[in-house]
């Protein structure tokens, strides 16, 4: 199973290569396969590549949900 995770462009440092962040976390991502990247737009990344586009309302309602699978149940 892959899975995408939504990032934010923070900078486009050429036409291969953004600066790219989720959370306070930022890492360089491979933009190849998707055209015209702005710093503001949202991207879904696998394994360091920039897949397609989102709009930021779905991008954070993904991260939200994967979010809520990542903490713990509480218990009674």
């Amino acid at each position: 199973m892959c899975l995408g995770i939504p990032h934010e462009v923070v900078d486009v440092m050429d036409e291969d290569t953004c600066l790219i962040k989720v959370g306070d976390v930022k890492q360089h991502c491979f933009i190849g396969l998707v055209e015209d990247l702005k710093p503001g737009e949202w991207v879904v990344v696998h394994a360091g590549f920039a897949i397609d586009r989102i709009e930021p309302e779905e991008a954070k309602a993904n991260l939200q949900l994967i979010q809520t699978y990542l903490e713990p149940e509480t218990r009674a």
